[in-house]
């Protein structure tokens, strides 16, 4: 119950977002603390299972700096919604070795395990966090997908839920639309493109 209850209000508050004049827009001045983020194009890795079998997913490289006056808390929150209905957090139903892989294939030591994110953000260049977001490849084709990437800032706004009234607290999200063609067995068989990416609040 729990998670229909979440589908229904994420395509509720998705489905208004289409609509500039129905959906609260973030501030044109920033009226809050804001980290800046660095994204890398989303790819896609095979990693073996307990079970010898292939599996795929995919993952996006981020880096978090504080240029702000004061240490933030940082909690890393990305969701993922495809043009089939799909919607997922990332991290969710991913093995600890795939994130293994992925460090491995980067070469990064820096990069940090993302169950490990959420945690202070002091101040200052030396001082930025990488790491990535990961999810599994969808069973259905996706040639559309948006990721969502909360934490980002302290900017909220209120609102009445449009479907039962209740109050609900939006946050300043960074969207970006990815044109992904390929397929669920070869998911990456054409550059993936960044359509879009913009700020929105949900």
């Amino acid at each position: 119950m729990r998670l229909i209850a979440f589908v229904s209000i994420t395509a509720a508050l998705l489905g208004l977002a289409g609509s500039a004049a129905a959906f609260p827009q973030p501030s044109l001045v920033r009226q809050s603390w804001e980290l800046d983020v660095e994204v890398q194009t989303p790819r896609t890795i095979a990693v073996r299972g307990l079970d010898g079998k292939a599996r795929w997913y995919w993952f996006m490289q981020y880096k978090v700096t504080n240029r702000t006056d004061t240490e933030q808390f940082f909690v890393p929150d990305i969701t993922i919604a495809t043009d089939q209905g799909d919607i997922i957090t990332a991290g969710r139903g991913v093995r600890a070795s795939v994130f293994l892989s992925i460090r491995k294939q980067l070469g990064n030591p820096l990069l940090e395990n993302p169950i490990r994110m959420a945690g202070r953000m002091l101040i200052g260049e030396d001082h930025a966090r990488e790491s990535v977001a990961i999810w599994p490849v969808f069973e259905s084709d996706v040639d559309r997908m948006k990721l969502f990437v909360a934490g980002l800032s302290g900017e909220t706004r209120m609102i009445r839920h449009p479907l039962d009234g209740k109050e609900v607290v939006l946050r300043k999200t960074l969207m970006m639309v990815y044109h992904t063609p390929g397929s669920d067995t070869r998911p990456q068989v054409q550059p993936i493109r960044l359509r879009r990416k913009t700020w929105v609040m949900r």
